[in-house]
């Protein structure tokens, strides 16, 4: 094997989730884990599944309305080509469903794929700013640990939360200046580039001084699509109307989450759900396997531990709240596949050039082909 870039990405992606895994297993103890999956009541999946596809309709109408300066794409077609990337991501490395998403894109609505995967990035964007007013909301509306101390006569379920951790949610109450800063320095930035992209494109010019041309040139161009992409911002409703999108995706997370909950008898408040998926999407971002394997169950299993959750339900709780999330979305992505007249081989292939670095390659085959 070629130690190179992706390899090396590979094996530390395999080992985080590795490490992940073996945290989250070795305090299993298997008898009770299986009698708590035994006793689960699995009539809440149905509306926990339900929400967790949910989100990928609403991706799709967020994505068309980021292209809709570009080209008006019915949003049935967005649904597919995003239930085909995220299917890619669970099972191909890499998160080669980020590129596959645009160039199916421009395969089938002749968009080209450097503007597609700049509404791919704004899209991204948009993501992390609605996760960061979410994420602002929800440590805002913790209640102090003291609101649920239980007297230590009460009997309690095996799952209910019985406590806070005393320490760790007044920390976490203290960055939401930080996080509120961020999301402030994003949205401003953005905006910035819109009202002057030529001063921005002249210092990014300069910082790449250094760099040899053909590349400069690349850089300077993808920057250009990543304005084009950004032109939907100029339309201010349009703009607050995919904010918003972005925060209902969280909310519908935390309420996915929150849902499930009841089949464990965790009690969990709502706001505590909405903490667990914003510990989810914070730990999903590091590099792992496919699916998360380990790295999901140990961030589900830890922010549990905040609320007092007990291990064995918490465990149980991960295992199903990480096979509704990831197995329901997976076959959905390959029906879609199907649908699209695409082979998984194919997709396997496109992986390959993609990671080979063949962008050069797309950007030939789409540098003659405007957009509509």
């Amino acid at each position: 094997m070629k130690f190179n870039k992706k390899n090396i990405l590979f094996i530390v992606s395999i080992a985080i989730s590795v490490f992940c895994s073996w945290l989250f297993a070795r305090k299993i103890e298997w008898s009770l884990l299986k009698n708590a999956m035994k006793e689960a009541n699995y009539w809440f999946v149905i509306p926990s599944v339900i929400l967790a596809l949910s989100i990928y309709a609403i991706r799709a109408l967020r994505w068309q309305g980021l292209l809709s300066h570009i080209k008006k794409i019915p949003v049935l077609n967005l649904i597919s080509i995003t239930s085909i990337g995220f299917m890619a991501n669970h099972v191909l490395p890499a998160r080669v469903g980020e590129a596959l998403r645009p160039f199916i894109l421009y395969k089938k609505e002749n968009v080209k794929f450097s503007t597609s995967i700049a509404t791919v990035i704004v899209e991204r964007i948009f993501d992390m700013l609605g996760l960061i007013i979410f994420t602002v909301v929800v440590i805002t509306l913790l209640p102090h640990p003291t609101a649920y101390q239980h007297d230590p006569s009460v009997q309690v379920t095996a799952g209910e939360v019985t406590t806070f951790k005393e320490s760790i949610i007044p920390s976490l109450k203290k960055w939401t200046a930080v996080f509120g800063g961020v999301g402030v320095f994003t949205i401003a930035s953005m905006f910035l580039i819109i009202i002057k992209p030529a001063f921005f494109k002249k210092v990014l010019s300069s910082i790449c001084f250094f760099l040899p041309h053909k590349l400069k040139d690349k850089i300077l161009g993808f920057y250009e699509s990543f304005v084009h992409g950004l032109g939907i911002l100029e339309n201010k409703m349009q703009t607050v109307y995919m904010l918003a999108l972005s925060i209902i995706i969280w909310i519908i997370g935390g309420a996915e989450i929150y849902l499930l909950g009841f089949s464990f008898h965790l009690q969990l408040p709502f706001v505590g759900a909405c903490l667990v998926a914003i510990c989810l999407a914070l730990a999903v971002a590091m590099p792992q396997a496919p699916g998360y394997i380990g790295v999901f169950h140990i961030a589900v299993l830890k922010s549990l531990d905040i609320f007092g959750v007990q291990t064995t339900a918490a465990q149980s709780y991960a295992i199903v709240l990480w096979a509704i999330s990831i197995i329901p979305s997976t076959i959905m992505g390959f029906i879609f596949l199907w649908h699209e007249g695409i082979t998984f081989h194919e997709v396997v292939k496109l992986e390959k050039e993609i990671a080979e670095g063949t962008l050069e390659e797309m950007e030939g085959i789409t540098k003659d082909t405007p957009d509509k």
